[in-house]
């Protein structure tokens, strides 16, 4: 039997160094699914929601920094693609789309299920293109898998289902490449600016991101040098070990007062693989030295009076031959001081819940990070959650955390959570969610016991959108409103959907409950039932964010019930009558 170039497109994938593709079928695609089949090497994940597909390809990716493929047919199943990939594009990941398309000939001419796909994906993807001819598709799949690789995010190609269906063309297979072992130089002048600006400070701080992993011991050896306060951004948590007593924490509305405070406090900051976002969390006036590969993030955000273009290891190596050594650690131990007291008062939180009460968010997390392994993969979601992990729990290497850091979408976690199983299927992989984002990927938990993923999804179950609530009162001072919601029984879904569902209800459940989750051979839900007032207080409160508070109390005193919370009211009742 003559082979097709859907066989070709598959042998090409496999050349990188694929191994599993994840999607749902459909017509445009059958020609690839035959080519599966016949593979035989080459696994599909057949998930129940696109956007997962998505996701899962991305949590893979995560872990394994190769490249990870998700599919879909054209039309609904390319947009239901589109929040995964997205989710992809932002952090950087390098994951390849492929959507089917109606035939060539048709393309344009208002074909049921029809969508302009380069449209669709064209804000997000680093490649994106659409194959005419078979010689031109192989052409441009090589150039979409090195460009994700290369360039580190999404590349997307749609193929017409007929050029599928046409025999495979003479072309070599490709030879993998990676961008992630090669490395900028910088110039020996950025680094001597930098480092006389480093002599010239005497409260350096020193904030990393995602892009200093490859230098993690080198910034600690900085830090230790200059006794400077270790910062870090949520998504780089598990670069450098957390109970290092440089680490003060994570900067941001997702990190703690000592560390926000500490950048505030430093005369000279040090960047060093991070492009944090938010400019209210910067020091207005202090002198910045960034380090960064990208010349675009030397230019964004905040404003940088000492840029080094260049790589993480080879920079930080290059500070560390020239900066002198120090022997004041005031403002290090003054800063360092707080963090004490914050960690007691997490632990204080995390053993306070009374009997017969929710649990409080912090017990949750203490619990878990008491149990997990070593070398636990945890999978968070957006939201109160992941803030509550990122302050209560200390990480170490070689223990990942990985989320939706810059599109900080709902419902990834889970799904993410499956694909980091499938890269490490003998490491522990956690996933710890809210009721709100666990339910926008609920319908994949099926997915997970078909595939004996043994995934542990922890859900904090308030009834809410918790963090909502809180942008609703800082923002705009409003109490909350349309954030409540019914929720199922978690652990009854669970057992109905093959896996293993427990409950826990009080404080005195939990640890038990942790423990039997984790030692469970195949995928548990843990149903939470959390304190709804528990809530982090935000790191760095403006004036402005505090009257909006005020307001929003004073608001919801007088405030009649909103439609949600009557809807509840009403089932509640009816419940309680039967």
């Amino acid at each position: 039997m003559s082979r097709t170039l859907s066989d070709q497109i598959l042998d090409t994938l496999k050349a990188v160094g694929v191994r599993r593709i994840y999607g749902i079928p459909g017509d445009t695609i059958d020609t690839l699914m035959e080519s599966l089949r016949k593979d035989g090497d080459t696994e599909f994940v057949v998930c129940r929601h696109e956007e997962n597909a998505a996701f899962m390809a991305s949590g893979e990716s995560r872990v394994t920094g190769g490249l990870a493929v998700a599919v879909a047919c054209q039309g609904p199943g390319a947009n239901n693609l589109l929040n995964g990939l997205a989710d992809a594009a932002s952090d950087r990941i390098p994951v390849l789309a492929i959507t089917g398309q109606v035939e060539s000939e048709r393309i344009g001419s208002g074909m049921p299920q029809e969508s302009s796909q380069l449209k669709l994906f064209d804000d997000i993807a680093l490649f994106n293109a659409e194959a005419r001819t078979p010689h031109n598709c192989i052409e441009m799949l090589h150039i979409a898998i090195n460009t994700a690789l290369t360039r580190r995010g999404l590349a997307h190609i749609s193929i017409p289902s007929d050029v599928m269906l046409k025999p495979e063309v003479a072309y070599p297979l490709p030879i993998p490449v990676s961008s992630q072992n090669a490395s900028i130089v910088p110039k020996d002048s950025y680094l001597d600016a930098a480092a006389a600006a480093i002599a010239d400070s005497k409260r350096p701080a020193i904030l990393y991101g995602a892009g200093a992993g490859s230098a993690a011991d080198d910034v600690i050896a900085l830090s230790e040098k200059l006794q400077a306060p270790l910062l870090h951004t949520t998504r780089s948590k598990d670069i450098i070990d957390n109970n290092h007593p440089n680490v003060l924490g994570g900067i941001g509305i997702m990190g703690n007062h000592p560390a926000n405070h500490a950048m505030h406090e430093a005369d000279l900051l040090i960047i060093v693989g991070c492009n944090f976002a938010w400019q209210k969390f910067y020091p207005a006036k202090t002198p910045i030295i960034k380090i960064d590969h990208n010349p675009e993030h030397l230019a964004a955000h905040v404003h940088v009076t000492h840029p080094i273009l260049g790589s993480a290891l080879p920079s930080v190596q290059g500070l560390l031959g020239r900066v002198e050594s120090r022997t004041d650690t005031h403002f290090l131990e003054k800063s360092r001081k707080p963090l004490v007291k914050l960690i007691d008062d997490h632990t204080f939180k995390a053993k306070e819940t009374k009997p017969g009460k929710p649990v409080h968010p912090a017990a949750v997390m203490a619990a878990i990070a008491e149990c997990m392994d070593d070398d636990a993969i945890i999978c968070g979601d957006s939201g109160s959650t992941t803030i509550w992990w990122n302050n209560v729990v200390q990480m170490k290497p070689p223990q990942r955390f990985i989320w939706s850091a810059n599109l900080a979408t709902l419902g990834g976690g889970m799904p993410q959570a499956i694909g980091a199983s499938f890269a490490e299927p003998d490491r522990q992989v956690i996933m710890i969610g809210g009721d709100g984002g666990f339910q926008m990927s609920i319908q994949d938990i099926v997915t997970a016991a078909m595939y004996e993923r043994p995934i542990k999804c922890f859900i904090l179950n308030n009834g809410c959108y918790k963090f909502i609530e809180f942008e609703e009162a800082s923002h705009d001072g409003n109490p909350a409103s349309g954030t409540k919601f019914l929720n199922p029984d978690y652990a009854k879904l669970a057992e109905a959907c093959h896996c293993k569902g427990l409950s826990v209800s009080e404080y005195s459940e939990l640890m038990p409950a942790v423990k039997e989750a984790l030692a469970h051979n195949g995928p548990c839900i843990v149903d939470c039932n959390v304190d709804p007032d528990a809530l982090m207080i935000p790191p760095a409160v403006t004036a402005h964010m505090a009257a909006n508070y005020m307001k929003s109390e004073i608001k919801s005193w007088f405030a009649p019930p909103t439609d949600e919370i009557k809807h509840l009211a009403a089932q509640a009742k009816a419940e309680a009558a039967s």
